[in-house]
């Protein structure tokens, strides 16, 4: 039985801060030189769970506004009714943080990358999914006229909860 997969696209991190926010958070420079997509590709999961290996990210980049985008597939057919249906369209970034003895960082690794409900990173979404772009922003503030971005909204709980 063949099974049609799901190409996605998203933001798997948002832009660095000046401080980060928490030790797995990456600076410009990590964002810069990650490859998720190297050998095999980085696995998907659902909500962190390593039993629930769905998909691949077969490629990542540094985005225009500094952000960490990936693009990859999603095989497993419940997941792919999950996301179509829009019930887990955040990404989070499942990142492995080697420490010193006195708990300083020494190195990130991206071990894997999962669909979700709602991130914790805002602005953390799959944006397209088979080449067609699922996600927008717009932003109406009578006092600014500039472009809202989708890297400064925080994270939106959905009222359902998700069983995979």
């Amino acid at each position: 039985m063949s099974t049609k997969s799901l190409s996605f696209r998203g933001i798997a991190h948002p832009p660095p801060n000046n401080k980060r926010g928490n030790i797995a958070d990456l600076n410009r420079a990590e964002i810069s030189t990650t490859n998720m997509g190297t050998g095999p590709g980085t696995d998907v999961l659902v909500e962190h769970d390593h039993g629930s290996r769905v998909g691949k990210v077969e490629a990542s980049w540094e985005g225009r506004n500094g952000e960490l985008r990936v693009a990859g597939t999603i095989s497993d057919p419940k997941a792919i009714a999950l996301v179509q249906a829009g019930k887990l369209r955040g990404l989070s970034l499942g990142t492995g943080v080697i420490q010193n003895g006195a708990g300083d960082a020494l190195m990130r690794t991206q071990d894997e990358l999962s669909i979700c409900e709602a991130p914790r990173r805002g602005g953390c979404y799959i944006d397209t999914i088979d080449g067609a772009s699922v996600r927008t922003v717009a932003c109406f503030s009578e006092k600014s006229n500039r472009e809202c971005s989708p890297l400064t909204l925080h994270p939106i709980r959905p009222p359902h909860q998700v069983h995979y």
